[in-house]
């Protein structure tokens, strides 16, 4: 990998994270369209067929509020990353 694309690379994990800070604060507060559908078809939110509790519910950790919602942004962000950098690695060495 050369230094060009070592740059790009870091710019744009800046940009994520960037958008990970601004986006509680720019994101709107009326649910989704799946949201919203659910609701206009008077689905119920049925919380008792999970497999696995999710560990962060709409994408926030609840004690640090706002904080907490840019947190697991920026742990989403990181963790996508890596699992693509695995699998680039693995897809590299087979080849």
């Amino acid at each position: 990998m050369d230094k060009r694309d070592k740059t790009l690379i870091i710019i744009a994990i800046a940009v994520c994270v960037v958008i990970c800070c601004l986006s509680p604060f720019i994101a709107s507060g009326d649910p989704d369209g799946l949201e919203k559908s659910a609701e206009d078809a008077s689905v119920p939110e049925n919380k008792t067929t999970e497999v696995v509790a999710s560990p962060f519910p709409d994408y926030t950790y609840e004690p640090l509020e706002v904080i907490g919602e840019v947190g697991v942004l920026i742990l989403g962000v990181l963790l996508t990353l890596l699992c693509a950098l695995a699998v680039g690695q693995i897809v590299k060495r087979r080849s």
